[in-house]
């Protein structure tokens, strides 16, 4: 499993909390892109395209608010992706997810009870792997 696939999953967790509140932003999907591009130049891995990894996410997050997928269906399958590929999160990405998942609730007026909610289950699942 390659780390883009990761990154494109992200996305999927991002637009889980973006709709956690019933209501999808701009702001929101910016936000992804803006985390994902920093923590790319912040590992320095050259590996792969900043630009596809960015744009990777940013399509799954579009994907689905033009499915007008519910915050469960996406975040159940983040947490399936989880399950499916537990080596794969290790400290780093673990801290990765709950950053992204807190920025993106922030992003448009504050975190609210639904997301806050959506985010304790994401750590109570994440925390879980390899503990």
């Amino acid at each position: 499993m390659d780390k883009k696939s990761f990154y494109i999953e992200l996305g999927r967790l991002a637009y889980a909390i973006a709709r956690a509140d019933g209501i999808v932003q701009s702001e929101e999907v910016d936000k992804i892109c803006d985390l994902i591009g920093l923590e790319i130049e912040n590992t320095g891995d050259d590996s792969y395209d900043k630009r596809d990894v960015i744009l990777g996410a940013a399509s799954e997050f579009n994907r689905l608010r033009t499915q007008n997928a519910s915050a469960r269906e996406a975040f159940t399958g983040f947490t399936d992706f989880i399950a499916e590929h537990t080596t794969l999160f290790d400290s780093r990405t673990k801290n990765l997810c709950m950053k992204v998942a807190l920025r993106i609730a922030g992003a448009n007026e504050g975190v609210n009870e639904t997301e806050t909610a959506l985010i304790r289950k994401l750590k109570q699942k994440l925390y879980a792997v390899n503990a």
